[in-house]
């Protein structure tokens, strides 16, 4: 997305949050240091403003490094030029098992989260973009003691399975490059078998296609071809399903207990579906539970737990 997103006149950083110390360690002034570093080397590279953050000290708190910022962006303005800053691994700033992301003693997230939320609004050529493996940075009302400077602010986009055009045209437009046909049936099996999740149905492909041979001028993907390859296809994701439900359980307590509960008894879950309604959106926004006209079912892909 970054490379995506790059043009001469829009600046992208992108940072992973996965090597900063997490709450309760404070990670705020590592994070300012790696941008305050990060953004004087891309400005100095396209030969753009940086003075500002370059005068910063090396114990420059929030508001120092917010009004660096407020200076470089009305400079780089004049000149037509934005920045955009990515964020990635969020859930590092909010580890649920690890503290309170309510009311925890961690200000300085939510004050930084501030911070770039004001930036935003004063200047049209500034955005931020978070992501990661859950969205209670933008959801919860509170956020370390303080109200969340992100709620009811930032859109939240999860990413959902495929649908099956979606997914029909991702296999055949990649297959084609590659020299290989799929027939309809086998797309169709591809998407029964995974649901349309991207890691899933990806994976599968490729297990079919090392099971062609490679001696022929062209090679084509059955349906026999792809029920041959389930099995071991199966065995072979299996930790990669059980890791992405541990997920789940960490960052999405009750939802995981919804999902035991639609499992073991289908009967009872609406009921509790009805009192959880945010909880539900995310199951299905998730692509872990789908709707069948007024029934919730769980979605294929816990049938491979």
């Amino acid at each position: 997305m970054a490379d995506d997103i790059s043009t001469e006149n829009r600046v992208v950083v992108l940072r992973d949050l996965e090597s900063l110390p997490s709450p309760p360690d404070d990670p705020i002034p590592s994070l300012i240091k790696d941008l305050r570093f990060d953004l004087i080397e891309v400005l100095k590279n396209r030969n753009l403003n940086h003075r500002p953050l370059s005068q910063l000290r090396g114990d420059a708190d929030i508001s120092d490094f917010r009004r660096a910022m407020q200076s470089v962006l009305r400079t780089l303005e004049k000149s037509g030029v934005s920045i955009v800053l990515l964020l990635d691994e969020i859930e590092y700033l909010t580890p649920s098992d690890r503290i309170d992301i309510s009311e925890g003693d961690m200000t300085s997230v939510s004050q930084f989260l501030g911070a770039l939320r004001s930036l935003v609004q004063e200047n049209r050529n500034f955005t931020f973009i978070l992501s990661g493996l859950t969205s209670a940075i933008v959801e919860n009302g509170r956020l370390f003691g303080r109200p969340n400077p992100l709620f009811s602010w930032a859109k939240t986009h999860f990413l959902a399975p495929f649908d099956r055009h979606e997914a029909d045209e991702l296999a055949t437009s990649v297959g084609g490059r590659m020299g290989i046909q799929i027939e309809p049936a086998a797309l169709e099996s591809f998407f029964e078998a995974t649901g349309g999740h991207a890691f899933l149905y990806r994976s599968l492909a490729s297990a079919a296609v090392q099971q062609l041979p490679v001696d022929v001028f062209q090679r084509r993907i059955s349906r026999p071809d792809v029920l041959r390859t389930i099995d071991d296809w199966k065995r072979s994701v299996a930790g990669n399903i059980n890791e992405m439900m541990n997920y789940v359980r960490r960052y999405y307590p009750i939802e995981a207990i919804m999902l035991e509960l639609l499992i073991d008894a289908p009967e009872d879950f609406s009921s509790l579906a009805n009192e959880n309604p945010l909880e539900l959106q995310h199951l299905l926004s998730l692509g872990l539970v789908v709707k069948d006209g007024h029934e919730y079912q769980a979605a294929t892909v816990l049938g491979l737990l």
